[in-house]
């Protein structure tokens, strides 16, 4: 019998979206990104390499902000199997038919909060040709569902490759012309983030955790 109805779960997906969006910001997390950069751009590596500070604007700061929202979101769809289950006597399996329709509410939640906060006008920033020469356009609008299905199948690929992606994301909104030479400061954020989808994941199912709609 499974633990949760497809209502309980809407709740939770929901209260996901929000926790971590509230996570994110308690834990400075956008603020933290942008000081590691500031740093960076006043170190003798960056003066070597010629890369002064840009500005950061709001529209910056929602580039990352999306960036790990989208990431987190994805990492709950790798910790939601172990809380959403069929007991069958002493044995749990894992109800993957509910963790689809959990993920889909959670890609449903995700989407209105980028919007809302307006993530969504916002337009990829495509590399037109390879370092040193780095030339940019803008793409097709931010969506929040494509971007982690991207990091999903970049995770099927191959472990690690997701975090790969979310490093050269992370430095494309701070400096797309850049980029290469700011990626390696993002390593330990695949692991704060994966932090805060756990605790996320274990605040949302806890049986004393009542959600109202």
């Amino acid at each position: 019998m499974p633990l949760y109805s497809e209502a309980e779960l809407d709740l939770k997906a929901k209260a996901t979206v929000l926790s971590i969006d509230r996570n994110l910001e308690s834990h400075h997390a956008v603020k933290n990104i942008c000081n590691t950069y500031m740093e960076f751009c006043k170190s003798p590596k960056s003066r070597k390499k010629s890369i002064k500070s840009r500005k950061i604007t709001e529209g910056i700061e929602l580039r990352l902000l999306f960036e790990i929202l989208c990431y987190t979101s994805f990492l709950t769809f790798k910790i939601v199997p172990k809380y959403v289950f069929t007991r069958k006597l002493i044995r749990k399996k894992a109800n993957y038919e509910l963790v689809n329709y959990f993920n889909n509410q959670v890609a449903k939640y995700l989407f209105k909060l980028c919007q809302n906060q307006g993530m969504t006008k916002l337009q990829e920033i495509v590399s037109m040709s390879s370092p040193p020469e780095i030339k940019i356009r803008f793409g097709d609008p931010l969506h929040p569902v494509k971007r982690v299905i991207e990091y999903s199948k970049s995770r099927e690929k191959k472990s690690g490759l997701e975090i790969k992606q979310l490093a050269e994301r992370i430095s494309k909104a701070l400096d797309p012309y850049h980029y290469p030479e700011l990626e390696g400061l993002w390593d330990p954020q695949g692991k704060i983030l994966a932090k805060i989808a756990n605790k996320v994941m274990s605040e949302v199912f806890s049986p004393s955790v009542k959600l109202k709609a």
